[in-house]
């Protein structure tokens, strides 16, 4: 069986507005939230790619001290990669982070405001990967969560659609054939988009 090519794209480009504080420098259990997360998609995937913009300088230097000062042969596998775009809106960062990995089979497709997701959701979800299908998102009671993988079928509509289009609308144009796998997992639904969810996911642990 040929090895498919699974990378991680991690968005870190935002202004976190709603949190008053910068996500991605944000500790969970003792480390910043997109150390935490690259850490856990390193496992699962050959490459990371690191779509920073607001603060990109800080996002960076917290990367390069982690991964490459310590671990220097881990250079090429954690990329960091500015979107000049950013203030644009989320989209404009996957274009971005996309045009890095165009020769990925699957690309799973992370936020930044997730680092509480463990090990065995990763393995799981990637397990999911099934050739007839486009697009994996995972289920919780019905509903749809995050992160969410998409194959290399549907890279190109991404990059070329214009910078301000919304990822849902490729995902359900009739020609993107959909996976919705129902999980246990229902910290797929959640995530650390203002000061009070984070307190409330920590004040539950």
């Amino acid at each position: 069986m040929v090895k498919k090519k699974i990378n991680g794209l991690l968005i870190s480009a935002g202004f976190s507005g709603r949190m008053g504080a910068f996500k991605p420098l944000m500790t969970y259990e003792g480390e910043p939230f997109v150390v935490v997360i690259t850490k856990k998609l390193l496992i699962f995937c050959d490459r990371v790619v690191i779509v920073t913009g607001f603060k990109n300088d800080q996002v960076e230097s917290i990367i390069n001290s982690t991964f490459y000062t310590l671990h220097s042969s881990l250079k090429h596998r954690v990329v960091c990669v500015y979107n000049s775009n950013y203030e644009k809106g989320m989209f404009t960062s996957l274009q971005t982070g996309l045009k890095e990995l165009t020769d990925s089979n699957w690309v799973l497709f992370h936020f930044v405001d997730k680092p509480f997701h463990k090990e065995k959701f990763y393995k799981d979800f990637i397990s999911q990967i099934d050739e007839n299908y486009d697009w994996i998102q995972p289920m919780y009671d019905g509903k749809e969560g995050h992160p969410v993988m998409f194959k290399k079928t549907v890279f190109e509509k991404i990059i070329t659609s214009p910078e301000n289009h919304i990822l849902r609308l490729i995902r359900d144009d009739g020609l993107t054939k959909k996976k919705k796998w129902e999980c246990s997992y229902s910290q797929i639904l959640k995530d650390f988009d203002a000061k009070e969810d984070f307190e409330k996911f920590s004040e539950n642990q």
